[in-house]
């Protein structure tokens, strides 16, 4: 969804929209939608810049990054951003960075892609690591078992770093 900017009212502009699972491709993120995400709020000026400021949720589903098994996570997320225009960037296309260019994107056409804003919002707020539980024990690197259900007879290859202790125990024991 592109939101204008050339005819943004000066007391701004009310949105809200709701994107199904094929409005976004989030394949990047390795994230599905289970319901559709909403997104409302408001853009107004503040100067040569725009702010946007709304809410955004939906419930993702991802695999466990253990035992993959599917898990869903309710996502309800506030946002605050700032805009400026792409005017600042020098011929070479390379500018140096300032303290407040962390706190601000840019827009370009005098428009901003509402898409783009959400599929970044909701990837920098999703876990790094998701689980299906906290106690996962995730799959078996020898049989592929997920032994959260199962437990497998698997022989646990020794660490090769470790391979001269475990002669020395053997032979301690073969002592005795």
């Amino acid at each position: 969804m592109i939101i204008p900017l050339q005819s943004l009212p000066d007391d701004g502009l009310r949105f809200e929209h709701e994107y199904k699972e094929s409005d976004l491709d989030l394949r990047e993120h390795e994230l599905k939608l289970v319901e559709p995400l909403r997104v409302a709020g408001t853009i107004s000026r503040a100067g040569r810049d725009i702010r946007v400021r709304g809410r955004l949720g939906t419930q993702i589903a991802r695999a466990c990054d253990r035992c993959l098994a599917a898990v869903s996570q309710t996502i309800d997320l506030p946002f605050d951003l700032f805009y400026e225009p792409n005017e600042t960037v020098t011929v070479d296309g390379e500018k140096e960075l300032q303290v407040k260019d962390l706190e601000f994107s840019v827009y370009e056409n005098d428009e901003i892609d509402l898409d783009e804003l959400v599929v970044e919002q909701l990837a920098l707020n999703v876990p790094a690591r998701m689980l299906c539980r906290d106690d996962c024990r995730g799959l078996c690197d020898q049989c592929g078992i997920d032994l959260n259900l199962a437990s497998c007879n698997c022989e646990k290859p020794i660490d090769p770093r470790w391979q001269a202790l475990a002669d020395l125990r053997e032979r301690e024991s073969n002592k005795n």
